[in-house]
């Protein structure tokens, strides 16, 4: 598995760096946007600046999300539908370890652009502290299990809608021959399986507030639901990657 790990890393490493070079640049722009606005008082900076930490906002939390999902580290694309697939398919590695590896590369990916939005929210909000701001309004909780909560349930979602993604395309792959978009289609029918699985259960709850007792137990009900589902669909993507998948 560490052998897989270094590959992986060494294959994803300038991409990752890039695109946490180019968020990281959005950040900085975003906090010299809200800089500016006080040195320059006018309406059009204001209109600008407001525009600019919204998009910042969005690249930080939904952008980063589905970037890492589509195009990142853990994504099997490269393994079905690119050349280095059939060179994989050479090498005697169990696709276990295989697949494995891809995800928890794509998940230290999506740590890193988590970790990078951590540190610009808390510099937002030291602004937010000291300067009054109408367009910044935040409101943060007092607890440090809320956001540890936030984070597990964070890293728990990324993981599901990986597998999810990863074993809609190589179920595309095995017995769908037309596209990559098959994936897509059967994706999207994956996830509204388990947006009722998770609804039947009654695990849904507000992740950003918590009311003891009952919100702890949802959360790890949820937590586990979907680490369950997402090693269920691990084994069976890998599984189908070693038994069906023909290049």
């Amino acid at each position: 598995m560490l052998s897989v790990l270094k590959q992986e890393f060494s294959i994803h490493k300038k991409n990752i760096l890039f695109t946490s070079i180019i968020i990281a640049a959005i950040y900085a722009i975003s906090l010299i946007c809200l800089w500016l606005n006080n040195v320059i008082t006018s309406e059009n900076m204001a209109d600008f600046t407001a525009i600019w930490v919204a998009i910042s906002f969005v690249v930080g939390s939904v952008g980063a999300f589905f970037i890492t999902l589509g195009k990142g580290s853990g994504s099997m694309i490269d393994l079905l539908y690119k050349d280095t697939g059939l060179l994989m398919k050479t090498i005697p590695v169990n696709s276990l370890k295989l697949i494995g590896g891809k995800i928890i590369i794509g998940l230290l990916e999506f740590i890193i652009y988590v970790a990078l939005f951590s540190v610009y929210f808390c510099l937002i909000n030291l602004y937010v502290k000291y300067h009054s701001s109408e367009f910044i309004k935040i409101t943060l909780s007092d607890s440090m299990f809320e956001y540890f909560s936030l984070f597990c349930f964070a890293i728990t979602l990324f993981i599901l809608a990986q597998t999810v993604l990863n074993f809609a395309f190589t179920l595309s792959k095995s017995f769908v021959k037309n596209t990559k978009w098959s994936g897509i289609i059967v994706g999207v029918t994956i996830y509204f399986i388990l947006s009722f699985i998770i609804e039947i259960t009654g695990a849904t709850f507000d992740v950003i507030h918590f009311d003891y007792p009952e919100d702890f137990l949802k959360f790890w009900i949820l937590v586990i639901l979907f680490t369950i589902i997402s090693i269920v669909l691990y084994i069976i993507t890998s599984i189908l990657y070693d038994k069906k998948v023909n290049l």
